[in-house]
């Protein structure tokens, strides 16, 4: 007769317990050597019994196995890390995704299109948000205009105020046409004299010389 299957189970008996722990772990730290010498694995084993007192193995190096937690700390974080950066990218990629879908409808609609899911309340709110807007591009356009305008008139005056400049005669010339002016009002304001003579008798005494000749 073969043996039965021995059922997997707590061992109740303390005595029992503790042979067959001994004898488990005794199999269970030779394979785990054989598995490191055959297949040239870094292999780690980490017991602890009922009573709290641990048992350890370690292939490489030998009696390390700090060494292998250490890597195996530093493996499982670099895993976790790349794991969540890739699942944050991709987190970031759907929600950049949903946006976008979100702003082409909206666009859509703007433009009149994709509207037949709307109701009368969202063609309402529709048609007061394009009202909306276009009373602010008529007001932007009213100050670009008003702007031109206002940059057109200072452009005018300035080459007004140019010609005006280049008109203007010369220093010379102020000086000639202020020397004419001035001779005429000289001349305009002497007054007029005539030749008086200065003895008041010359005229009876050339009268007394000429009777005398007669």
């Amino acid at each position: 007769m073969g043996r039965g299957r021995i059922e997997i189970k707590r061992i109740e008996n303390t005595s029992s317990r503790q042979v067959t722990f001994s004898k488990r772990r005794g199999g269970l730290l030779k394979k785990a050597n054989e598995l490191a010498v055959l297949c040239d694995a870094q292999v780690g084993v980490i017991i602890f019994s009922y009573t709290g007192k641990m048992y350890d193995f370690c292939s490489s190096p030998p009696n390390n196995l700090q060494y292998l937690i250490d890597k195996y700390q530093k493996q499982v974080s670099v895993q976790g890390e790349g794991f969540s950066s890739r699942q944050q990218l991709m987190y970031e990629i759907e929600k950049m995704k949903a946006e976008n879908d979100k702003l082409e409808v909206f666009m859509r609609q703007y433009l009149g299109e994709d509207l037949t899911s709307f109701s009368l309340n969202d063609i309402m709110q529709l048609e007061q948000q394009l009202e909306s807007s276009i009373n602010k591009v008529r007001k932007r356009k009213e100050e670009l205009l008003s702007q031109q305008l206002t940059n057109l008139r200072r452009k005018m005056h300035n080459e007004h105020a140019m010609v005006a400049i280049d008109e203007k005669p010369g220093p010379s010339a102020m000086m000639d046409l202020f020397g004419n002016v001035y001779q005429q009002d000289s001349a305009s304001e002497l007054p007029a004299y005539r030749l008086q003579p200065m003895q008041p008798n010359l005229q009876q005494v050339g009268f007394m010389n000429h009777g005398l000749q007669l």
